[in-house]
């Protein structure tokens, strides 16, 4: 294979989407020596590794080292060429350890961890993979030995490669660039043919290898041209009449080999496709087979990688006819006589109908050729047949196509549809205004001048009446005659990739996503030639993603309605309907989720924290009808549309469910007072009776110490003898006795509180029935707090599933959803969202632990392990207040994360 593209006035590259172009890094890279020479020292100057350098055929200095099929390396870094650096290096001694190839024992040692740093360090100098053009897959390297780098297109890099059981036989190796695909069907004729063609080069094998940075990449090896291109016969131009005519038939001979014995219309006939098998007589094999199509197939290649400067007008329509071939071939006879390109003035409406300018030609037979090739209208170019009897020496006639009266349409005439839908995708606004007025007359045009009974008249009836469809009548006029171009509604691109921006954009263009749906130009998008290589392969050309958003999204948004309606019964606690921009927003997602089907997960988790999360619940669950609602988004039922309804649903009564929600809280929590209240007043007023009991009592043995203390006073004294008559005690004795009293009984309450404190002591170890199970859950509360994604826990095993779905129900209930906003509004008065951290279970349960263990030990003091069970206990009751803030979720979340693992 030749180099590609050595020409820059030929430069090849996609009409839509643009190619952005591939830098490669300097051989001589110091930054990358440097990384070479400190972390791989036996890559300098010899070592264990074989390597072969290759040197470009230009002399040049552009020396890339490779690795031998042996060589335990993925990725080589530019550096100086190992010839060079073996002709430079002193001859090295054999190691005084014995070991092979002069490496030490530290670089045996820590080789592989080396080699593992050294490959992390160079993606962060030389870049990413997209930037690496020589960066060739590990399964490849194992398969060919690189050689030399060839060349780069737009699509791919070629290297010079040799099979690793087939040393000498050369090859083209093309490693495609992310994104870009093969042609199968194509290179499985090709390869089943081998050799017998010599228009089509041999194909040795094909497929797609996954490189380092874990992108798939296509690739194809075949045969290797040494002679190059015709790119390089061109640079010579002008050439004399003999080697001229020797060309051109060359050429012919190939393109009618395709289009007749291949079946297939080549989309990017150019010089540097046309490579040389032999130079005389000249004998040219076409390649880059990513631009062969099919020639029995209808579908358009609009975004088919094109050379503008070879390519064809009606190219720019999504035509592939084999007359856009030809074309190519004009624009070579132009080089090959002239020496340069035609100049080709104008923009893409003009040069569809203006002739191309040839005076540079001077011999007339030429001039016929070119004339004859160059035709704008395909009908009236040149094929094979014509150049072949032009060789002969005959003079075929300049075909004439029969001219239509034009359509003026805001100033510009145009004189067949392909021209004038691309002037009305192109000026929407304009043109919907002028279709209002001027249907009648296009589709009078399209009878009488144009004979096209294919496009659908129905786009174009009544568009006074109803000037809304001025636009869906645009895109069905884009649909049928310029497939190639992205599709557009209103000014905006709605392709996939241009629908899914709108989409997930800004809300002021949800209600264009709407009305693409709505009217169906979602569907005429489809026809449109997408890029996409799993929908060109199969078959029909349009695009899968848009067929299902045009089939999918009005079937959930039908049962979107439906649901609004049944939830809007007109009850107390039903919502207000929703908004028109509401709707339109709707409409989004439900596009965003048939798109992208990767956004529900995102959604999920909206939906999931209107629950459990800290900050972000809400008064939602209250709803009921709502709840319902979330519960059948949250489950995957099997059904896409109805899983997708009930996530879109949901997301657009979430605002009124929050309203209702509060509303439905108040009135729960008012109910609560209530009930609150009247046990109040019940237990109030049995206080107030024992009150009234107690006072009546403790009246009574007042009275009664009042009787006592008037009555006659006796001597009590131990000495009193019951013979002799007893004396009266007098007050200050009496005070002095009652002072003792109560001494003797403070001394006897403290040996009773100290006896009290020292039996308690014993039992204290008893707080390890509940400090101990209350640690236990706090750890698996603070497990599930740090498993738990961001976004939300999507469970693998169905088992789990059920029982996370029946965790999310319970968390959900009155009573629990009441307690955790109570212990959340606790929780959350520690500082820095402590309440929220996972390590605040853990940290208690710790604590607890350690309590547990102060309490039960008995040689430590009474006070010491009274202590620690009261701290058990408040400890205990913090827990408490921890696990309930999360409604639980966390403490389930803690035993089914691992369990989903272990099961999935």
């Amino acid at each position: 294979m030749g180099t590609p593209d050595p020409d820059e006035n030929a430069p090849t590259r996609h009409i839509d989407p643009a190619t952005p172009p591939t830098t490669r890094i300097p051989a001589r890279n110091a930054a990358t020596r440097w990384v070479t020479r400190v972390f791989r020292p036996g890559a300098e100057g010899g070592g264990d590794e074989e390597a072969t350098t290759v040197v470009p055929p230009d002399g040049g200095d552009d020396r890339t080292d490779v690795l031998a099929p042996g060589a335990d390396r993925t990725s080589v870094l530019p550096g100086t060429g190992a010839a060079d650096r073996t002709a430079q290096a002193p001859p090295r001694r054999p190691s005084p350890t014995g070991g092979g190839g002069g490496r030490r024992w530290w670089q045996k040692l820590l080789g592989p961890f080396l080699t593992w740093l050294s490959h992390l360090v160079s993606r962060v100098v030389v870049g990413p993979a997209g930037d690496l053009d020589y960066a060739v897959p590990t399964d490849l390297r194992k398969r060919y030995q690189i050689l030399n780098r060839i060349g780069a297109g737009g699509e791919a890099v070629v290297y010079l490669a040799e099979p690793v059981d087939e040393p000498g036989r050369r090859l083209a190796l093309k490693v495609y660039r992310p994104g870009h695909d093969i042609n199968r069907e194509l290179l499985d004729r090709l390869r089943a043919r081998g050799t017998s063609s010599p228009h089509t080069p041999a194909v040795q094998g094909y497929g797609s290898a996954a490189s380092s940075w874990g992108e798939d990449l296509a690739w194809e090896a075949q045969e290797y041209f040494e002679r190059g291109s015709l790119r390089e016969v061109i640079d010579r131009a002008p050439l004399d009449d003999e080697q001229a005519r020797a060309v051109v038939s060359a050429v012919a001979e190939c393109l009618h080999h395709w289009q007749h014995e291949l079946q297939h219309n080549h989309t990017d006939v150019k010089p540097e496709n046309l490579l040389v098998r032999s130079a005389d007589p000249p004998v040219l094999a076409l390649t880059d087979f990513g631009g062969a199509v099919r020639a029995t197939m209808s579908r358009v290649y609009g975004g088919v990688a094109v050379t503008e400067d070879y390519a064809a007008p009606e190219v720019i329509e999504g035509r592939r006819e084999a007359p856009a071939a030809w074309w190519s071939l004009g624009i070579m006879v132009h080089e090959l006589v002239a020496g340069r390109r035609p100049e080709r003035g104008g923009n893409w409406l003009t040069a569809r109908n203006t002739e191309v300018d040839i005076s540079a030609i001077a011999d007339e037979r030429w001039r016929l050729l070119a004339r004859g090739l160059l035709a704008p209208a395909p009908a009236a170019r040149w094929g094979h047949e014509e150049v072949a009897a032009w060789l002969a020496g005959e003079e075929p006639s300049i075909r004439t196509v029969r001219r239509q009266r034009p359509l003026s349409f805001a100033g510009t005439d145009h004189e067949d549809p392909p021209s004038l839908a691309f002037d009305l995708l192109d000026r929407s606004e304009t043109g919907a205004m002028w279709l209002r007025t001027h249907w009648q007359e296009l589709r009078t045009w399209l009878d009488r001048e144009v004979n096209d009974y294919t496009f659908d008249r129905a786009y174009l009836t009544g568009l006074d009446e109803h000037p809304e469809r001025a636009y869906l009548a645009i895109s069905a006029l884009a649909a049928r005659y310029v497939p190639g171009m992205p599709p557009r509604f209103r000014g905006h691109e709605i392709s996939a990739d241009g629908l899914l921006a709108l989409a997930s954009g800004d809300a002021s263009r949800h209600a264009v996503v709407r009305e693409v749906v709505e009217s169906g130009a979602v569907g005429l998008g489809a026809q449109h030639w997408c890029p996409h290589p799993e929908c060109r392969s199969g078959g029909s050309g349009r695009c899968a993603l848009l067929e299902r958003v045009q089939h999918q999204v009005p079937l959930i948004m039908r049962r979107v309605h439906a649901t609004v309606d049944s939830a809007a019964d007109g009850s107390a606690d039903a919502p207000r309907r929703p908004e028109q921009h509401e709707i339109d927003t709707a409409w989004a997602r439900a596009v965003e989720l048939v798109l992208d089907p990767e956004t529900a997960s995102q959604h999920r988790s909206l939906l999931r924290r209107q629950s459990w999360h800290p900050s972000q619940r809400s008064t939602a669950p209250h709803a009921p009808w709502w709840v319902e609602q979330r519960r059948l988004a949250l489950r995957d039922s099997g059904d896409t549309v109805t899983t997708r309804a009930a996530v879109v649903g949901s997301l657009l009564l979430l605002p009124e469910a929050v309203r209702v929600g509060a509303q439905v809280q108040e009135r729960e929590r008012a109910d609560g007072r209530a009930r609150r209240q009247d046990r109040w007043a019940a237990l109030a007023g049995s206080v107030r009776e024992r009150w009234s009991g107690a006072k009546a009592s403790l009246a009574e043995a007042q009275q009664r110490r009042a009787e006592a203390s008037t009555a006659p006073e006796r001597n009590v004294g131990p000495a009193a003898d019951p013979a002799r008559p007893q004396e009266p005690v007098t007050g200050k004795e009496r005070r002095r006795l009652a002072r003792e009293e109560r001494r003797r009984r403070k001394s006897d309450r403290q040996v009773e509180r100290t006896m009290h404190q020292i039996e308690r002591a014993q039992s204290a170890g008893r707080c390890r029935r509940f400090a101990t199970p209350a640690a236990l859950l706090g750890l698996v509360d603070g497990l599930g707090r740090a498993l738990r994604p961001e976004g939300g826990f999507f469970p693998e095993s169905a088992p789990v599933l059920d029982a996370y779905t029946g965790l999310l129900d319970l968390s959900n209930s009155a009573l629990l959803t009441w307690l955790s906003q109570i212990t959340g509004a606790v929780t959350g008065l520690l500082p820095a969202g402590t309440g929220t951290a996972w390590w605040l279970p853990v940290v208690l349960s710790l604590a607890l632990f350690w309590m547990v263990r102060v309490a039960g030990k008995y040689t430590a003091k009474a006070r010491r392990r009274l202590a620690a069970f009261r701290m058990a206990a408040v400890g205990s009751v913090l827990m408490v207040l921890v696990l309930l803030s999360s409604g639980l979720v966390a403490l389930g979340s803690g035993v089914l994360i691992p369990l989903d693992a272990l099961l999935g």
